[in-house]
């Protein structure tokens, strides 16, 4: 019974093993998949984006075509990087450039602050991915390289993921809770059991869009490929959360102040001991 007992925990945790390394693996490639879909989505519609952005900006069509391309070769260059080169840190400072720019141009300023929350998510999304690579590419050289820049990405990363809790506190049909909005966002932004809220955001998410009146987001519009742009924009929001939700809150968090504090005090003392010991001999 106890061989049995035994057998059935090492399978649960070679399942959960196999869970996580698919899910930083594969995940993101959902995110990315929102950047592919916008450079579809721009080259479908090319003259009608080009003319749009003109007329924001108030120049001839031309600027509007020559920003046009060069957004869409900006993004499909970082994306390549990403996924084919594996160069994460420059695809990501590319797309993050490619958002101020875009946020500078193109900013209705009276919707400003609605504008910077759906920034801060994608940034958030990116910059979980950039720590998701450098926990996978440099956690076996940790002691010397890498530690500061993965917990400042993760705790950046953390942050801007939880602006979709303030959207969800603002909007007027709200499906979600004010009560479970803010206990997430309590948790997310001061690390208390990150990765259960991370899940439990995950599926929030699903009924959010999914199962609530906002299902008409995804399924409403008469074009398919604008309906895939926000599909995908669905898969990149939960993506981001999946991957949170195996890294956790870093040590820039108070579950892990709160872990650490008894040991520390334990070493602490053991260390003033044996130097009260070192005198006396």
């Amino acid at each position: 019974m106890f061989r049995i007992a035994c057998e059935g925990i090492l399978a649960i945790k070679a399942l959960h093993y196999n869970i996580r390394s698919w899910v930083l693996g594969l995940v993101p490639y959902l995110i990315m998949s929102y950047y592919c879909m916008d450079v579809l989505a721009t080259l479908m519609n090319y003259r009608l984006v080009s003319a749009e952005k003109a007329v924001v900006l108030d120049v001839a069509d031309v600027f509007g075509y020559i920003y046009t391309a060069f957004d869409a070769l900006l993004t499909s260059a970082a994306v390549a990087l990403i996924l084919v080169r594996g160069k994460e840190e420059t695809g990501v400072m590319m797309l993050l450039i490619g958002s101020v720019i875009h946020r500078l141009l193109f900013t209705v300023w009276i919707h400003v602050y609605h504008s910077l929350l759906n920034d801060c998510l994608d940034v958030g999304s990116l910059l979980v991915l950039l720590a998701t690579r450098v926990y996978l590419r440099d956690r076996k050289e940790w002691p010397r390289l890498a530690v500061k820049k993965f917990e400042f990405i993760l705790l950046a990363g953390r942050i801007g993921l939880s602006s979709i809790y303030i959207s969800w506190l603002e909007e007027i049909i709200n499906p979600i809770p004010s009560f479970l909005s803010l206990a997430l966002l309590s948790s997310m932004v001061l690390g208390i059991k990150c990765r259960a809220a991370s899940y439990l955001t995950a599926l929030v998410i699903l009924y959010h869009d999914v199962l609530s009146a906002h299902f008409w987001f995804l399924w409403g519009w008469n074009d398919a490929l604008l309906s895939l742009e926000h599909l995908s924009l669905l898969l990149c929001k939960i993506g981001g959360f999946l991957l949170l939700s195996q890294l956790g809150a870093g040590k820039c968090s108070l579950d892990r102040y709160l872990s650490r504090t008894p040991e520390t005090k334990k070493q602490m003392g053991n260390y003033r001991h044996t130097k009260s010991s070192a005198y006396v001999l």
